[in-house]
């Protein structure tokens, strides 16, 4: 009986911590954002971090704000969208690529609609303006990417199907933007 007790008071202490996570983490990823705008660093939001944020992601019309951080990884994931590593940053030449869990940070993704803005905010505060242009599905395990380095586009890529909970297939669904020249 001991035993079943102790091992409740665990499982419980288990989830209490899973959510103080949830509670905190973002709170820590916007102080770590705001000092590496101060210092012009990067900085990690906890001393043993894997990643840091390295843009902030704002969609307009859908009340959306949230930080981008450093790696499209196991590492990074749960605490926000990633920025895919060897790909653009914001402000580079090339093809931003950011991916997220449709479940969390990416919920919003289904819901962009075309011509819908996207606004990418780099270290030093310069504002980058998208214009979203569509959405497909692709099967991640047959089709790779198609990552245009000529053009400024902003890819956000995310599970399919975005409405339903079922285990990690294949399928991603991906929306496509265009650097915005009117903004």
């Amino acid at each position: 009986m001991l035993a079943a007790f102790g091992f409740g008071v665990w499982q419980w202490g288990q989830a209490a911590t899973v959510q103080a996570k949830a509670w905190l983490a973002p709170i820590l990823i916007e102080r770590a954002w705001v000092e590496s705008q101060v210092h012009g660093v990067d900085v990690r939001p906890w001393p043993w971090a894997d990643t840091w944020p390295v843009a902030r992601l704002t969609v307009p019309q859908l009340d959306i704000e949230q930080y981008v951080l450093a790696g499209a990884n196991g590492a990074a994931l749960p605490f926000g969208p990633g920025h895919l590593t060897g790909t653009a940053l914001p402000g580079q030449r090339g093809t931003v690529v950011i991916a997220g869990h449709r479940d969390t940070h990416f919920s919003f993704a289904n819901g962009l609609d075309d011509g819908m803005q996207i606004i990418l905010e780099d270290r030093d505060g310069s504002r980058w303006f998208y214009r979203v242009l569509g959405k497909s599905v692709v099967n991640a395990s047959t089709q790779d990417l198609r990552i245009d380095d000529d053009r400024d586009m902003l890819m956000l890529i995310t599970c399919e199907p975005t409405s339903a909970f079922t285990a990690r297939g294949p399928y991603r669904l991906v929306v496509s933007a265009s650097a915005d020249k009117r903004a």
